[in-house]
């Protein structure tokens, strides 16, 4: 499952930067208005920034706080006011809900929340920040086989108003996509893991996240929302987002973000064909195994 990577605007870091850079009245006035219409979200933002350890990420990307300015960040649809409580949302609960030390690891090297050996081949899911390409999730999910990353699912923690959902808050996923060139690696871990696939993995990996900080429910972008949709790639991105959480059992609401409560629900083990039990529970059971993993990791202190 591929999806054609990179971002839809012109400069690699963010549009604040591009238009630094590059003045535009037009782009000035954007961000003035952005600024001006949230100056009270804008104030807790660096509020919260102004907090250990968010002053060394400061150090090295200044823009940070000014990300929710990108017209791309999370969703294509978002208004200003919902980008900025998103961005505002994530910071104050991670810096809440983590472990002072797992939250300093994760974002300066990153985490390894899972790993497995398995037929002389190391399988590792990491998680940590999601680098330049932040306007898909503030943090990533990495699966590494063998050193290697095949796939990648990126995410934010929001408030669930942004995703038209009715619960608190949720997991927003803005990013789900398999390595070009690492088909070898992503049939390996798929065989190696019980036939779950990357994505499949990264789902209950995130679960695991979930569990550790109290949210209940999950959202995904459509394809068409999604920050680097282009209409040329519409089938690919249409089955790379539409269709894969549609097979999670998840929803799409007005909003057009599939949402799913977590843990994901399973299909009862009485209408599972004869024959396929043994192996759905076998599945099942690995993919507890990945989240309670996650979970634990996130919690640890020390």
């Amino acid at each position: 499952m591929g999806v054609p990577a990179g971002p839809r605007i012109e400069n690699p870091q963010t549009e604040f930067t591009a238009a630094r850079n590059h003045w535009h009245p037009s782009r000035w006035a954007h961000f003035a208005w952005g600024l001006c219409s949230n100056l009270n979200t804008q104030i807790q933002i660096l509020h919260t920034f102004s907090k250990p350890p968010f002053p060394g990420l400061l150090r090295n990307d200044p823009a940070l706080p000014f990300r929710f300015l990108n017209r791309n960040y999370l969703a294509r649809h978002l208004t200003v006011a919902q980008r900025a409580h998103a961005l505002l949302h994530h910071y104050k609960r991670i810096h809440a809900s983590l472990p002072s030390q797992t939250l300093r690891q994760i974002l300066a090297h990153g985490l390894t929340v899972y790993e497995s050996r398995r037929d002389a081949s190391i399988f590792r899911v990491t998680l940590g920040l999601s680098g330049i390409i932040y306007w898909e999730g503030e943090l990533s999910l990495h699966l590494e086989v063998n050193g290697v990353e095949v796939c990648i699912l990126s995410f934010s923690i929001v408030p669930a108003s942004v995703a038209g959902d009715l619960a608190n808050e949720v997991l927003l996923v803005a990013r789900l996509q398999s390595a070009k060139g690492c088909e070898s690696q992503i049939r390996l871990a798929t065989k190696s893991m019980l036939e779950v696939a990357p994505p499949a993995l990264l789902v209950a990996a995130l679960q695991g996240v979930a569990a550790a900080l109290g949210i209940h429910a999950m959202a995904g972008t459509c394809a068409t929302i999604q920050s680097s949709y282009l209409l040329e790639h519409s089938s690919v991105f249409q089955e790379a987002y539409d269709d894969f959480f549609v097979t999670l059992g998840a929803t799409r609401n007005s909003a057009g973000f599939f949402c799913s409560p977590l843990p994901l629900e399973e299909k009862p083990l009485l209408l599972i064909a004869r024959g396929h039990k043994i192996r759905v529970r076998k599945k099942r059971e690995f993919k507890r195994q990945v989240a309670d993993s996650v979970a634990q990791s996130l919690l640890k202190i020390g």
